[in-house]
């Protein structure tokens, strides 16, 4: 990959998330001099910034195509994205609250698929889920448990049973853990809801 094919990449993300979040985006090709003082610097680097989130993600991809850029991308901010904005992103077009997922080609769910750069919707969780999993990104093993009394996170490391079961909508229990992610409480302990 090349630093223009990176550049590209990086731009598709950053008009999808500015188009349906509002949020801006900055792109930086320069090279830190940290990086530069070590024995082998990188031939090229973006860093990647929505300053409204508070997300960062600096790096020098293996993608050879745009589209594998913005795939690389995303897969390691679409939990911040999501729980620091509390939207679903990018919403699928035959609604819930499962976002769309990222894929080397573009964004993927049971509607089809939208090509990065081309997802202008964004939407607010359904407020009437409680005690289901709200989303669950299987790229990052991250997911949100719906609650009226405030959505909780969690990851498969949380979750007792098997993980690959995960899906939205699924009833589970959960117990609420210290610390948070995003806006959302983080859970110690989630299990399946027993029937």
């Amino acid at each position: 990959m090349d630093q223009e094919t990176a550049r590209r990449g990086a731009d598709l993300l950053a008009t999808d998330i500015e188009a349906a979040l509002g949020f801006e985006v900055h792109i930086d090709e320069t090279i830190p001099e940290r990086l530069l003082r070590q024995p082998s610097p990188p031939g090229w680097w973006v860093e990647f910034t929505i300053p409204a989130l508070n997300v960062f993600l600096g790096c020098t991809p293996n993608e050879l195509t745009p589209s594998g850029m913005a795939y690389e991308l995303v897969r390691r901010i679409h939990d911040d994205i999501l729980t620091r904005s509390g939207r679903i992103w990018p919403a699928a077009p035959d609604g819930g609250d499962q976002p769309l997922l990222p894929t080397v080609e573009g964004w993927s769910g049971p509607g089809g698929s939208i090509p990065y750069g081309q997802v202008k919707v964004a939407k607010d969780p359904d407020p009437s889920l409680d005690g289901v999993v709200r989303w669950w990104l299987p790229h990052s093993y991250d997911g949100l448990i719906a609650s009226h009394s405030g959505d909780v996170c969690f990851s498969f490391w949380e979750f007792h049973g098997d993980e690959q079961l995960i899906t939205p909508g699924m009833p589970v229990t959960w117990l609420i853990g210290e610390g948070s992610h995003g806006k959302y409480a983080k859970a110690s302990e989630v299990r399946p809801a027993q029937p």
